[in-house]
């Protein structure tokens, strides 16, 4: 009895195995920080940032999936060794999104997709080493652009992104990315 269970699960799995529905992934992004020059914000003069982000996808049908990411970023690491001659200002982010990612088939392996999050995120503007504004709360972001997946789980991707943090700080730009799928 307990062969037949074990050889029917076996070959259950077998059938099943490309109809996985969990990915991690791990993205890079390198955007343009778009400042509304608020008072608040306004001693923050870089333009550049990078981020790198940490995510989980659940796809619960065909073409749609939901998941979470973690992402952490700071402007200093973007503007390179002259932009920190001319000014010492940055700022410090990190949020938590909650996506729904809608995939468009173009061939077998070829995606394009198109993504909403909503996150919760926390940033410090800092000047002289010093934090001169601090924010955090819930606004929303999108992501949209191409995926490939071959047959092994593994996936690449290349996008443009853009994410909210509140009404003083816009973050907008390029990223890419590689994931796998189990």
């Amino acid at each position: 009895m307990f062969k037949i269970i074990f050889v029917s699960f076996f070959m259950t799995s077998i059938a099943f195995a490309n109809e996985t529905t969990h990915n991690v992934g791990i993205e890079y992004g390198y955007s343009e920080i778009k400042n509304n020059t608020s008072e608040m914000t306004s001693e923050l003069n870089d333009s550049f940032t990078s981020h790198y982000s940490i995510s989980y996808k659940h796809k619960v049908s065909e073409n749609i999936s939901i998941g979470l990411s973690y992402l952490k970023g700071d402007s200093s690491k973007a503007e390179g060794i002259f932009a920190d001659l001319f000014t010492d200002s940055k700022i410090k982010y990190n949020a938590a999104l909650f996506s729904a990612t809608a995939n468009y088939p173009i061939s077998k392996k070829n995606y394009l997709y198109v993504e909403v999050s909503a996150l919760k995120y926390n940033y410090d503007a800092i000047d002289d080493d010093k934090v001169f504004y601090n924010e955090n709360g819930n606004d929303v972001g999108f992501s949209f652009g191409w995926m490939y997946e071959f047959d092994n789980g593994i996936g690449i991707k290349a996008g443009y992104e853009a994410l909210s943090f509140g009404e003083h700080i816009d973050i907008r730009g390029f990223n890419t990315g590689v994931s796998y799928r189990f």
